[in-house]
């Protein structure tokens, strides 16, 4: 059996395990967590609780947790395990590896420092923000990402970038793209950033990426897919400037 209780003000979802999981109680739970994400939107986190972690009674039911963890990892933001089975400590590296939420292990009477865990990294601010400053003769547009981008993040700034661009005389620009506080993109704002580098991409003249990030390679490879002019790597942000500044 699968207790559910979900929390509407804190956005979370507390699992209980008791006894062996059947497929059935992953079906339920489907049907009583779908509605809920569709209320209150991307959860702040998911907390597995449970003394000794449980097993499932048939191969129908495994295939189903699959399925289900499949479905769902990319609506919650944290995953905690609060359990005393090794499996808790073991769950923490391994999930992560193919889930996108971030997950922790507790002890099984740490529940109330998992649901802080969960607090606090549902406080973590996450966003863009844009900037257009003349330097010599040339314009250049900043742009900072901040935290894991979501969908909304660009809803909101593309208005923005539009009327920025559209203030711009100049054919094309430079740009300076601030990831040092960077984390990724949900699945629907990583195709609104490739969308925004199509639209975009011909009218920069320079980008300079700054940042120690594990993206940054994979950034500089798909943004050279929009861009005609150069893209370059800094890890000094004054460095960036400077290169930006060069005729």
């Amino acid at each position: 059996m699968l207790n559910i209780q979900l929390n509407e003000k804190e956005k979370t979802v507390i699992f209980s395990p008791d006894g062996a999981l059947s497929e059935d109680d992953f079906k339920k739970a489907k049907e009583k967590i779908d509605p809920f994400i569709e209320k209150v939107g991307k959860l702040s986190g998911l907390i597995i609780y449970t003394d000794s972690f449980p097993n499932w009674d048939s191969f129908s039911a495994l295939l189903r947790h699959l399925k289900f963890i499949k479905n769902h990892h990319e609506k919650v933001n944290s995953v905690a395990f609060v359990t005393n089975s090794i499996i808790g400590k073991i769950s923490e590296h391994i999930t992560a590896h193919f889930i996108k939420a971030e997950v922790k292990h507790f002890k099984f009477n740490q529940l109330e420092e998992a649901k802080k865990w969960i607090a606090k990294r549902s406080l973590i601010r996450h966003g863009l923000s844009l900037g257009v400053e003349r330097v010599n003769s040339d314009y250049l547009l900043r742009f900072k990402a901040i935290g894991t981008l979501t969908h909304q993040d660009y809803e909101t700034i593309n208005p923005i970038i539009d009327s920025a661009l559209q203030s711009v005389t100049y054919e094309k620009v430079n740009l300076l793209v601030d990831i040092s506080e960077f984390d990724g993109w949900e699945l629907h704002a990583a195709w609104d950033d490739m969308k925004l580098g199509l639209k975009y991409g011909k009218k920069f003249n320079k980008l300079a990426i700054y940042g120690e990030n594990a993206l940054v390679e994979y950034g500089i490879k798909i943004t050279s897919w929009f861009m005609t002019g150069e893209v370059k790597e800094f890890k000094d942000i004054n460095d960036a400037y400077k290169w930006l500044e060069e005729v």
